[in-house]
């Protein structure tokens, strides 16, 4: 055949010298390494979009909301809300 083990050129097909197959396997090894490092870039930057506050959740809370949530829970009488939203309004 003239070429050094079975066909595959110098060293085999996992050598240095691999031949087509060792350029194969070298470019989809180097193209999985890339894949990796693309994945643990957007996995972090979504871990770190998670613990940073944004600015929704940064100001403060609309006081009239705080309300809403009292008297949703219980925690104030309809009297008490109409009072502390008309004194919001003035």
């Amino acid at each position: 055949m003239g070429f050094c083990c079975d066909g595959f050129g110098w060293g085999g097909w996992m050598g240095a010298g691999g031949g087509w197959i060792g350029m194969i396997l070298s470019v989809a090894l180097f193209a999985g390494v890339l894949a990796l490092l693309a994945l643990a870039v957007v996995w972090f930057a979504q871990q770190s979009r998670r613990t940073m506050p944004t600015s929704e959740t940064a100001r403060d809370p609309d006081p009239l909301e705080i309300a809403r949530r009292r008297l949703a829970a219980g925690e104030i009488t309809v009297p008490e809300f109409e009072e502390i939203r008309n004194r919001l309004r003035s």
